[in-house]
């Protein structure tokens, strides 16, 4: 008597279950209840059927999770999401950086030179690294006496990498045609385009890149730059109603850089000007570099997807216009997101109206970025950001400004004993482990605007350096930095971000030494000079102290150079200070630190104030657990000795 088979199942997406099920499946048909599976040709044909049901089930679900942004994996799909959101991911990007130019040249008859586009700068100590000009510039003549023959310009713009040209010929009669820059590591954010009208006409329009496509007509210029399937810069015109069309025979000639991508970050010069085609040149270099110079910035390699990821959405939620605090954001990080390590967006009505100097600012919007590279942007890199990305994007009636970081450095001392038998690390490998476990903790989880300093955490990440780490202990101080004018009369205020922790009458500001403090000279009100004072507080108010002899240190008495120099408000951690005339800084350093311990070792941003970690300032010390004298050495009652 005939059976119903039994069912197939179909959910399976595993090779060998499903052939299972194949063959459990064929069995229960009483045509084949008698049959070897193992061996027989019935055999093959179901490896192939499962075979073809794998591939199947494959290809189903890969293209399912390319059809969607978050489960896309090939990056032409995820790419391509992003355009649908309207962003536009970019591949490798030119290092950038802004610099004073000097060239001496020959003669001094004219009163200025011109330094032309994609004139070359070598690096002075590596002349593989390349920057060029990437317009023409105009070196001003010095008339100081002595200095006729010195041409001079301020703020001149170099890219990194190496000027390359490519060029296509328009066939209206090919739909197929692209026009693909054939180099991976093409400049996405440095290319130029000449359009000339034919082989035989050599009228060129200069196209550029358009601000805002919404306002493009059919008359304008434009060209777009993707990212191609291949990863290459790909380049889209006008179609007649949004910008201009091509005709055929048009003859696209496009410049652009081959870069080094982000391995051009980093770099502060000096350049020396290395181009035979600059007639009259005796010599030429950028500015002498200092403290203050911004290394070269904004390089980068193809962008991650999972940056594409992150920011695509945030685009689409801004829709190109700066109303709320993430759009600033999204509309930034779309075009200077791998130069920026964080961003904050506040409006002015978060301002504190009890402090003076925090009063509510209303109408006004406020951008504080910290780069990836150093502690700040350039004014011009500000200038930029403010004109191509939020100035015509943002509401009327709103004044947004780009804010300096406010700076309070987190200073980490850490003690920490461990057993000698457990680990392969020596000493000092285990204080470098230790150092910069500390240094990967803060930027991954303390130097951003959203996420707080948690001293827990710190001590966790410290004490998973090593298993052989027994135990630790940390003192966690909180530091501000000033920049006085020497010999001139300075007036500051220091927010440390929180309250500051006062220990019985001792001075809420921690005495400096030469490795904490950059102590300086000074002079008294009654003409005594004293070298190496630092700041103390007494009662709330601010004073300069020293030495009163350079007599060993014990038999050194610490007196009053100038009381009253500022005040310190320890509720707010706000400290004051006005009429401070310092002579010098020790060892003629550029700042002077102030030193305090918070109330709260939980240290919480806000607005502009960034909390970071500065590695060269991270004390660690390590001890054998197995001697006995170690601990009390080290650390006793929980506090570190």
């Amino acid at each position: 008597m005939p059976t119903t088979p039994a069912q197939l199942p179909i959910t399976e997406l595993d090779y060998d279950q499903i052939l299972s099920n194949l063959v459990d499946f064929m069995k229960d048909d009483p045509a084949f209840s008698d049959y070897d599976f193992t061996g027989s040709g019935l055999r093959l044909l179901s490896r192939v059927l499962a075979y073809v049901t794998f591939y199947n089930n494959y290809y189903v679900t890969a293209a399912v999770n390319e059809s969607f942004l978050d489960t896309a994996q090939l990056r032409s799909s995820i790419v391509s999401h992003a355009k649908m959101l309207g962003y536009n991911a970019h591949g490798t990007q030119s290092a950038e950086i802004t610099t004073n130019v000097t060239a001496v040249m020959t003669s001094s008859s004219a009163t200025s030179v011109t330094l032309a586009k994609n004139t070359k700068f070598e690096l002075a100590n590596d002349a593989s690294y390349l920057f060029y000009t990437t317009d023409d510039t105009t070196l001003i003549q010095n008339t100081t006496t002595g200095f006729a023959n010195n041409y001079e310009a301020s703020d001149v713009l170099l890219v990194e990498g190496r000027p390359a040209s490519y060029q296509f010929t328009v066939d209206v009669n090919d739909p197929t045609q692209r026009f693909i820059i054939p180099n991976a590591n093409a400049s996405f954010s440095h290319i130029s385009v000449v359009v000339q009208e034919s082989a035989s006409a050599n009228t060129r329009t200069t196209f550029v890149q358009p601000t805002n496509v919404a306002l493009v007509n059919d008359a304008n210029a434009i060209f777009l730059v993707s990212e191609a399937y291949n990863g290459y810069p790909e380049l889209t015109f006008g179609n007649g109603v949004v910008g201009k069309k091509l005709v055929h025979g048009n003859i696209i000639h496009v410049d652009y850089y081959i870069s080094r991508g982000a391995a051009g970050n980093g770099i502060r010069g000096p350049f020396n000007i290395n181009d035979p085609s600059f007639s009259g040149l005796a010599s030429g270099v950028t500015a002498t570099i200092d403290a203050d110079t911004v290394a070269s910035y904004n390089g980068t390699d193809a962008e991650d997807v999972d940056q594409i990821r992150y920011v695509a959405p945030l685009m689409y939620s801004a829709q190109n216009r700066c109303v709320t605090g993430e759009d600033y954001k999204a509309l930034i990080l779309a075009e200077y997101g791998d130069s920026i390590a964080a961003i904050n967006v506040f409006g002015g009505e978060e301002g504190n109206p009890n402090d003076v100097n925090e009063r509510p600012a209303y109408g006004h919007v406020y951008i504080a970025m910290k780069p990836k590279v150093g502690l700040r942007f350039t004014d011009s890199t500000h200038d930029i950001i403010m004109k191509t990305v939020v100035a015509p994007r943002q509401v009327i009636g709103v004044l947004p400004e780009i804010v300096v970081p406010d700076y309070v450095y987190v200073v980490v001392a850490t003690k920490a004993l461990y057993d000698t038998k457990a680990t392969t690390r020596s000493k000092d490998a285990l204080v470098d482990a230790i150092k910069t476990g500390i240094s990967e903790y803060a930027t991954t989880a303390v130097e951003k605007f959203d996420t707080a300093f948690r001293f827990s955490r710190l001590a966790r990440a410290i004490d998973d350096t090593d298993p052989a780490i027994s135990s630790s202990l940390t003192r966690v101080e909180i530091q501000k930095r000033m920049h006085p004018t020497l010999n001139a009369s300075n007036s500051l205020t220091l927010k440390f971000g929180g309250p500051l922790l006062r220990t019985g009458t001792e001075s809420v500001i921690l005495p400096a030494t030469q490795l904490t403090g950059h102590r300086f000279g000074y002079t008294a009100a009654n003409g005594t000079s004293f070298s190496n004072c630092f700041f103390a507080e007494a009662n709330d108010v601010l004073q300069v102290v020293g030495y009163s002899n350079t007599a060993t240190s014990a038999a050194q008495t610490l007196v009053v150079v100038q009381d009253s120099i500022g005040t310190v408000n320890t509720t707010t951690g706000v400290v004051t200070i006005s009429g401070f005339t310092p002579t010098d800084i020790e060892n003629d350093e550029l700042d002077i630190r102030l030193n305090a311990l918070p109330v709260r070792s939980d240290l919480v941003p806000s607005l502009n104030r960034l909390f970071t970690v500065d590695p060269t300032s991270i004390r660690v010390d390590v001890a054998d657990d197995a001697v006995t004298t170690a601990a009390n050495d080290f650390y006793q009652g929980g506090v570190l000795r």
